[in-house]
């Protein structure tokens, strides 16, 4: 009994120790080109966040951490991204799909620190497919996403972006 006591409290431990946190999002304030570098680590924690948890629509931390990404990515200095319209026509107006399509770029930004507006595009597209193609995330795929999805799988999802 004693074992099987210590077993789950040791399971209890580590799966609180691996629990996500998400930063304190109005700690950040973006008045200064400074302020955006300091919150580049938490932009990606949070990005990171969004394309690993499920889209639901009423859930305040998402809304919460989706516009905190959007804030920083308007005034960041280092990076530019370009919402090409090839890109969001497939996205079918679902503005949950927008909001991960943008936290993909930044995600990806971040992870390489590129600031090639293609290269962080075309990244931002395959990093919000793996997502959509995932059945945890809850996203239903129509024609369109199919149709990006299909393209990356046969490597030419830039002819179809015209990127």
């Amino acid at each position: 009994m004693k074992k099987l006591f210590i077993f789950f409290l040791l399971i209890i431990s580590v799966g609180t120790g691996f629990a996500q946190t998400l930063p304190k999002f109005d700690q950040y304030k973006f008045n200064t080109t400074s302020d955006y570098k300091l919150a580049d680590s938490a932009v990606l924690q949070t990005a990171n966040f969004l394309l690993s948890t499920p889209i639901d629509q009423n859930n305040p931390t998402r809304i919460k951490a989706g516009q905190f990404v959007m804030r920083w990515m308007e005034g960041t200095p280092d990076y530019t991204f370009s919402l090409e319209q090839n890109a969001i026509k497939y996205l079918s107006g679902n503005v949950d799909l927008m909001l991960l399509y943008m936290t993909s770029m930044a995600k990806y930004a971040l992870e390489t620190k590129s600031t090639d507006v293609k290269v962080i595009t075309i990244n931002g597209v395959k990093t919000l497919l793996a997502y959509v193609n995932n059945p945890t995330s809850n996203v239903k795929k129509d024609k369109n996403l199919k149709k990006l999805s299909d393209a990356n799988d046969r490597g030419n999802l830039e002819d179809l972006l015209n990127l």
